[in-house]
């Protein structure tokens, strides 16, 4: 039986997106139809605004 996955795209505030295996954690800089550690099939990607939580951080250093 194959694993079954999805990608969780991972927004950042000062980088580029990336993605990750949501069977083992491994991040690509683009998705594919397979994860290239653990061969699962991707059945989409899923949205993470981490963004949020780094702009969170940027504005308690910045004192805004």
């Amino acid at each position: 039986m194959v694993k079954k996955a999805r990608w969780i795209r991972k927004t950042h505030l000062f980088r580029r997106d990336e993605y990750e295996c949501s069977a083992c954690g491994y991040r690509a800089k683009k998705p594919s139809p397979k994860c290239p550690r653990c061969g699962a099939a991707e059945r989409g990607v899923k949205y993470d605004p981490s963004w949020v939580d780094e702009m969170e951080d940027f504005d308690a250093i910045s004192g805004e």
